[in-house]
């Protein structure tokens, strides 16, 4: 097995993990709070990382261009309002079907370079779209009764925005998160994946824990009180920004991302075993049709 697929399999499985422990503690915590763990717990586990890494290479701090910092900031923004949609969207939908909906970000990306940039899709693409599209109402409408005002209600419902809003947001970051990775002039992987999850984080915590200070304090403080199971999230957050990172560096982004996809697996197996959701046929059939129409658009 090659390392770049090893280390997407690894961020797949500790971002699912992460994600677990943040749906666990939303209602501790609420929505933002659960968010934040994210970024704050992260914070001296990423800088420990790097510095400690940093030592062992005998090696300084680059200096990084503009480029780089107009990026990364772009990237942290939308990672902070891609991971907000998304723990909203939990208490809306199971953990897996609130997984399945941020896949939507592969697709929403293609539908983005049509309208924007005028590219016209491939046939093979255009059906993954058309599929990812059914596949997306089907999980809308999972647990509706089928009838013409459910179906228009859902589409336009709270948890159909949540979860194309996340989808939309992690297309963002991620290829925000990209281009700040071509501009660090370090050649070492490892210390430009470490270094970049580092810088994010900082930027995050900061700005989303000064929004927590000025608007929802309650919540602030409930992360603070909370902090065994805020580690954890903060733990598992590190290591998987550092293997996406790592992989986005090594190999294609969009095979990386495909590759990735087994997270869909693993949240339907979080969903069912601990949170002891049940997953019903429909919900099943959309998420597998969901990942063979983001396959079928990342190799087109």
């Amino acid at each position: 097995m090659e390392l770049w697929v090893l280390l997407a399999i690894l961020a797949a499985a500790t971002q699912a993990l992460r994600t677990a422990v943040q749906k666990k503690m939303t209602p501790q915590l609420g929505s933002y709070g659960a968010s934040y763990i994210r970024f704050s717990y992260s914070f001296p586990f990423a800088w420990l990382i790097v510095l400690v890494y940093m030592i062992l290479i005998d090696a300084g701090m680059p200096s990084l261009p503009t480029m780089f910092w107009f990026w990364i900031n772009i990237a942290a923004i939308t990672q902070i309002a891609f991971t907000v949609l998304l723990i909203m969207l939990f208490s809306h939908r199971s953990f897996a079907a609130a997984v399945a909906f941020s896949k939507t970000e592969v697709l929403q990306a293609a539908l983005f370079e049509a309208v924007i940039l005028g590219v016209v899709a491939s046939l093979q693409t255009a059906f993954a779209i058309a599929l990812g599209v059914v596949a997306t109402v089907m999980l809308s409408l999972a647990k509706s009764s089928i009838t013409s005002r459910s179906v228009i209600g859902t589409i336009f419902s709270k948890q159909t925005g949540f979860g194309l809003g996340a989808g939309a947001f992690l297309g963002f970051c991620t290829v925000a998160y990209g281009a700040a990775l071509k501009h660090m002039p370090a050649d070492d992987v490892m210390l430009n994946a470490g270094l970049a999850a580092a810088i994010a984080v900082t930027i995050q915590t900061v700005g989303f824990g000064a929004w927590l200070y000025a608007l929802k304090r309650h919540e602030l403080v409930a992360s603070l009180v909370y902090w065994r199971d805020g580690a954890m999230a903060g733990f598992w957050g590190t290591l998987c920004s550092l293997f996406w990172f790592a992989a986005f560096a090594m190999h294609a982004v969009a095979t990386v991302r495909a590759v990735g996809q087994i997270e869909l697996l693993m949240s339907i197996g979080f969903s069912y075993f601990y949170f002891k959701e049940k997953i019903n046929l429909t919900e099943l059939t959309a998420m597998a049709m969901l990942a063979l129409s983001i396959i079928l658009v990342l190799l087109a």
